[in-house]
Parts: C-alpha cells; sequence; structure tokens
C-alpha cells in the first residue's frame, strides 16, 4: 500500500519517465549526499510496518551501508492511521542499521508535495547542500524540488535487493511499533481546517499533479498551505528516547 497521493505520483512518472530519468542515480555518485529524503506512506491499522513502510526503510540503510548518505528526513504525518509514518519508517530504517542521530523527523506532511517542501526546509535549516529522495518514484518527487530550487537526484527503489533484505531481517521489522497518536483526525478534517486558517484550499491530488507541468512552463510554483512556523530539527535518537 502506497497511499492514493503514491498510486497519483508513480502513475505521473511513468508518463513522463523521458523528463525524469536524467535525475535517476544509476550508481555511486561522486561524494554522498547531505541528506536523503524518504516519503512516508501508511502504517498497518495496528501500528505494525507496512510493506511500503519495509521497502523505503530497507533501501534508505542500503544507501547508508554503501556510503551514499551522510543523513535522512523521514517524512510524514499520521495520514491515514494514527501513526507517524516519519516515526515509523525511523524506527525501520534504525532497526535496519542506520544509527538514530542521522535520522531527522519531518511529522507534519499530509501528501507528497508537503512530503518534498517541508522536508526541503530542514534540511535547508541545517545547512544541507547536495539532496536526493529515495521511494518508489524519486525522480518525480526531484522534479518537485528543482521547482523550489533545489538540485536533486532520485534513488528509485530496487525492488529485489528490497525482497532479499526483506527475507534476511523480516522478524526485527515485525517487531517495530511506534506510537499510536491519541489526537488522531481524518485527512479531510486537517485540511479543512488548514484551510480554514490559511485561507487556501488544496486541490485533491490527481488535479494537483496534473497541472504541475502546466505551472512549470508559466513559471508559476506550487506553495504548500499549511507548513509550520519553524521547520523542526528533531532525530529518531531524540524522538525514541522519549517513547
Amino acid at each position: 500500500m502506497i497511499g492514493h497521493d503514491g498510486s497519483v505520483r508513480l502513475l505521473l512518472t511513468l508518463l513522463v519517465g523521458c523528463g525524469t530519468s536524467r535525475l535517476e542515480m544509476r550508481g555511486a555518485p561522486d561524494k554522498p549526499f547531505d541528506v536523503v529524503i524518504v516519503p512516508g506512506c501508511p502504517s498497518e491499522a495496528d501500528g505494525s510496518l507496512s510493506r511500503c513502510q519495509m521497502a523505503r526503510a530497507l533501501w534508505a540503510a542500503r544507501l547508508w551501508d554503501l556510503h551514499w548518505a551522510k543523513n535522512f528526513i523521514t517524512s510524514g504525518a499520521a495520514v491515514y492511521t494514527p501513526y507517524v509514518e516519519a516515526e515509523a519508517i525511523a524506527a525501520a530504517m534504525a532497526a535496519a542499521g542506520v544509527p538514530a542521530d542521522r535520522i531527522y523527523l519531518e511529522p507534519h506532511a499530509l501528501h507528497t508535495d508537503e512530503n518534498m517542501f517541508y522536508s526541503l526546509q530542514i534540511a535547508r535549516a541545517l545547512r544541507f547542500g547536495s539532496v536526493a529522495v529515495a521511494s518508489d518514484a524519486g525522480a518525480w518527487d526531484c522534479l518537485m524540488l528543482l521547482d523550489w530550487g533545489q538540485a536533486c537526484r532520485s534513488f528509485t527503489i530496487d525492488r529485489e535487493w528490497v525482497r532479499r533484505r526483506h527475507q534476511e531481517i523480516f522478524g526485527a521489522l515485525q517487531k517495530v511499533r511506534t506510537p499510536r497518536r491519541d489526537d488522531f483526525v481524518s485527512l479531510r478534517e486537517r485540511e479543512r481546517e488548514i484551510a480554514r486558517r490559511t485561507g487556501r484550499h488544496r486541490p485533491p491530488s490527481y488535479l494537483l499533479y496534473l497541472q504541475l507541468g502546466a505551472m512549470r512552463t508559466n513559471g508559476e510554483r506550487w506553495m504548500p498551505p499549511g507548513m509550520p512556523d519553524r521547520p523542526p530539527r528533531t532525530t529518531w535518537a531524540e524522538t525514541s528516547a522519549n517513547f
């Protein structure tokens, strides 16, 4: 399960693949990226990791093991279940061997454009220069970052490698749990609250993401509403210590 946002994004990447292929990393970078953004996807209803979360976490851990990334930002609120996606993926990455103090959390994003924009604010606050994305369709995510003036490369998940690695550490990943949010409310309710607070209404993803190409052509740039006043700079080591 990758969520409606992820499905739309994956479809668009397939449709415009020739335009995004230049953003794909097909081997080792010349030097490690300062930070790799790992966008979220939903946990299972009982709080266990979904296959999507496991795949993204394992792939991010692979980049760490290869010394291709120095830091990570996991992004995603409790969007479809009462479990914060950024926390779930961070916990899975730590279980796979990534140091918890190298994983920063972006726990507010409700959609892919917010994953990218909010994470970019954290990267800039921490003075990270080189940025990459690790996900199912990272080249599409990179296009969004380019809109906001950030050079980006994509590490699209190697599904066959992830499948083998998943078999090796499935037991450890099965045990991963993060706290349930007692204040969880539906996505629709939160979108209504953001619109009330900001005076801006976000179009549905399937419309917005189709519009982005036209906006680029016209020199326009989409800016997600509802961003926190100050980008968080909290690591998984700091967060998990409070659980």
